[in-house]
């Protein structure tokens, strides 16, 4: 009778050693897991860099961009859209705004589908009023 709870702290005892060594080899098994993805990320990034090593013992011609500009503002936007009504060409208005020539054919673009979504609602909304 006096041996049980013995027996049994002992028992506990022996679980808790169980259960710490069977995290300790888990940890250990995550721990090379990760091992081998670190060893692979180094080698993909010295594979990555061996391009880049061959292509600095070439010659090369460095391009220095200007200062950014800001795109087309509110006043620009108005004033190419006049110039397009005018019937200007887009290289000409993009030279006197000063803006890419890509930035005014984006305008002139968006302006022209809006103007159709416009009528085409308005011609929707004038035949429904008919029918009704």
């Amino acid at each position: 009778m006096i041996l049980i709870p013995y027996m049994l702290i002992a028992a506990g005892l022996f679980s808790t050693l169980a259960l710490f060594l069977t995290v300790k080899r888990e940890i250990y098994g995550h721990e090379q897991r990760q091992k081998k993805r670190v060893e692979a990320m180094v080698l993909r990034l010295n594979e990555a860099e061996r391009p880049l090593e061959s292509a600095a013992q070439e010659p090369f011609v460095t391009y220095v961009a200007g200062p950014l500009r800001a795109g087309l503002n509110i006043n620009n936007r108005v004033h190419a859209l006049r110039m397009m009504r005018r019937g200007e060409d887009v290289n000409h208005i993009a030279a006197a705004l000063g803006v890419p020539r890509a930035e005014v054919e984006l305008l002139i673009r968006v302006q022209t589908d809006g103007k159709a979504r416009a009528a085409g609602k308005a011609r929707a909304a004038g035949a429904g009023s008919d029918q009704a």
